[in-house]
């Protein structure tokens, strides 16, 4: 089977320890142009996303190409250098990591720069299933990588045990996004429905702020494709589009409120994303045929 050896990987992200300078060792940023990061040498692996602009990752003198929609694993204890190629502004994702579970890091230096001497009995190394050779290449569903990296680093710059080990199911996902070599063979069908289900777990995610909210910006920051497309995959696959399921959910939770609850209309409907009152008891009497109120009554008698 091809890139049998996925299936071995379990891996961890780099935490951040009291005291460290560092919010977070996996992030993004907008990199300036000329940038350039100087030679150094890590002790875990670092895996990098190239979303805008051209950059080159010199590692042990040996140059990768790394333009907009590659990638590239940076391992431990290799002297290595980056910098942006094309003269203009930029962007990438990256996070330390090891690709099997560590229970502790031992608090070692997450980085050494030149000239300083790296201690390199502190690398963490892979284990001898993972391939020796630079992991480098193209991205084969940008969108679909770049959603990942942006949820990963969403929930790294938070604190909770919860949210972290969320981030390493997140991690394996985006690594076998990239690196299983048969996510290129899927169905046009087979994209559209993960592409529609994508769009349905935004939706719910955002449920209790879509009010403020501008529903398709954040369909297309999210997911990088166009609203249009984003309808027409999700009408295909639900029969109807995302606001009209969006405004859906939000009935049917309002139904259960209304019936399991005594709170006020106007709070219930703050507390579903509404920030109007009586829009809310108009969408609901539109659905339904009842308002709130009356809901309700019929519901508790």
């Amino acid at each position: 089977m091809p890139n049998e050896w996925l299936q071995r990987i379990s891996p961890c992200i780099r935490p951040v320890r009291p005291g460290e300078a560092m919010p977070s060792y996996t992030a993004h940023s907008v990199v300036p142009s000329n940038w350039t990061e100087p030679l150094r040498v890590i002790y875990d692996h670092e895996l990098v996303l190239f979303s805008k602009g051209r950059f080159v990752v010199e590692i042990e003198n040996k140059p990768y190409a790394c333009p907009a929609g590659t990638f590239i694993v940076v391992p431990p204890g290799k002297l290595h250098a980056s910098w942006e190629t094309a003269g203009q502004p930029g962007h990438r994702y990256w996070s330390h990591f090891d690709w099997i579970y560590q229970d502790s890091h031992n608090n070692p230096p997450a980085m050494t720069f030149h000239p300083a001497k790296p201690q390199l009995n502190a690398c963490r190394r892979a284990p001898l299933f993972v391939p020796r050779k630079i992991i480098h290449g193209r991205i084969l569903s940008p969108p679909r990588a770049y959603e990942l990296a942006e949820r990963l680093c969403s929930l790294q710059v938070r604190t909770n045990e919860h949210d972290r080990i969320i981030s390493r199911a997140l991690l394996l996902e985006l690594l076998l996004e990239l690196l299983d070599t048969r996510t290129g063979k899927a169905t046009d069908a087979g994209k559209d429905t993960n592409l529609a289900r994508r769009v349905r777990d935004l939706l719910e995610q955002n449920l209790d702020q879509h009010s403020t909210l501008r529903i398709p910006d954040l369909m297309e920051r999210h997911l990088r494709y166009s609203y249009a497309h984003l309808c027409r995959v999700f009408r295909a696959k639900y029969g109807i589009p995302p606001l009209k399921y969006l405004n859906a959910v939000c009935i049917s939770r309002a139904k259960l409120l209304l019936r399991d609850t005594d709170l006020p209309v106007a709070v219930m409907a703050q507390r579903l994303g509404f920030r109007d009152p009586l829009y809310f008891s108009q969408l609901f009497r539109k659905t339904s045929g009842l308002s709130p109120s009356q809901y309700r009554l019929q519901t508790q008698a």
